[in-house]
């Protein structure tokens, strides 16, 4: 199994293409071994978002009860 990237941080942008909102996500990351990790900008409408943001939210109440 291959080790998966330590996150550093979280980078967000806002842009409009064609009438519509687009919320960005890149994030920095980094080996093990301390190497970086080239990253791209995810974009996805706010609706989207919110459900990421929800999902996130629910995974941590549920580790919270184990």
């Amino acid at each position: 199994m291959t080790p998966a990237p330590l996150l550093q941080f979280t980078s967000v942008r806002t842009r409009v293409e064609h009438g519509k909102t687009l919320i960005g996500l890149k994030h920095t990351a980094k080996t093990s071994a301390g190497l970086p990790v080239t990253t791209t900008w995810v974009e996805m409408p706010p609706e989207d978002v919110g459900q990421l943001i929800k999902i996130l939210q629910d995974t941590l109440t549920e580790l919270g009860r184990e």
